[in-house]
């Protein structure tokens, strides 16, 4: 049987609900003032260079955020989004968060040099893993006292869309699948690189290291907001995960293009440009980029 909420609470319900909006379309700031600030390092690093799979993975996730951005918005001024809207909506969401996870699974292919059996493991897991969370989040259902079971919740309008708990499953599979990106980057560091004095390489890996961990606790985040928040605040934190996501991949990708560069001042043995390495080189044998910097 349905909870209904009592008519005092329907104002708080109201401006909870406004406020998620506020916070969706300030997360909309955020990403417009970052995609300013790197704008010339997209013109620098990425324009002028071959369209392979790098790149459009880039393009994919840098420029997805600015549709769905364009659709928060519209949801935040206008009260009357519908079924098909949302849809959309959470379509385009998802493919953000996908194409931004695909730098990240580049990156860690990368510094793997460029191993198949990694990036086949990173690929399974990350097919495991979004199969795993959507039949979770349709076996399961997390429901906390209080909450509304109506399909109709806090909009005026008969075009409404109900919010859910279950999206919480599906930020913990992509929380753990960071996780594992995460340490599979730190681990090839501190394994393969203890020794190594390069100003360069150091920078790539504690930059990325350092963005890695920012979008894993932004998607933790957004799991515990979804899990024990009330209902109004679900989606307060959407665009957020979709346009930190960007940002912290773009500039991810942006480090990597930045470092190639520097390193392959030194040789053209070695190089991340479009995450490849020349030569036969790979990351686990000492190259001469390598060598240059080792004290």
């Amino acid at each position: 049987m349905p909870v209904e909420y009592a008519s005092e609470d329907i104002p708080i319900n109201l401006s909870r609900l406004q406020f998620s909006k506020f916070l969706n379309v300030a997360a909309v700031a955020v990403f417009a003032f970052d995609y300013c600030l790197t704008f010339s390092s997209e013109v620098q690093y990425v324009w002028g260079t071959k369209w392979e799979v790098s790149r459009m993975v880039f393009t994919l996730s840098r420029y997805l955020p600015f549709i769905s951005s364009s659709l928060t918005c519209y949801d935040a001024l206008v009260n009357d989004r519908c079924g098909g809207f949302v849809l959309a909506l959470d379509a385009v969401y998802c493919a953000s968060v996908i194409f931004a996870e695909g730098i990240l699974i580049l990156r860690t292919y990368a510094i793997w040099g460029r191993s198949k059996r990694i990036l086949f493991l990173l690929l399974f897991l990350a097919a495991a893993f979004i199969a795993g969370a959507e039949v979770t989040s349709l076996k399961f259902k997390i429901v906390l006292p209080g909450d509304s079971t109506s399909s109709y919740q806090f909009y005026p309008s008969m075009c409404a869309y109900r919010s859910s708990r279950n999206a919480a499953f599906q930020y913990a599979f992509l929380v753990a699948y960071e996780i594992i990106l995460q340490s599979m980057s730190s681990w090839r560091k501190f394994r393969t690189y203890r020794a190594l004095r390069s100003r360069t390489l150091n920078t790539l890996y504690w930059d990325g290291i350092m963005y890695m961990w920012w979008i894993i606790v932004l998607s933790g985040g957004n799991m515990t907001v979804m899990a024990a928040a009330p209902i109004p605040y679900i989606p307060a934190l959407d665009t957020a995960q979709v346009a930190i996501h960007s940002v912290l991949a773009s500039r991810i990708f942006f480090n990597l293009r930045e470092c190639d560069q520097q390193i392959y001042s030194y040789t053209n043995e070695f190089s991340l440009d479009t995450l490849r390495y020349r030569a036969g080189s790979t990351v686990g044998a000492t190259t001469h980029a390598e060598v240059v910097h080792v004290t």
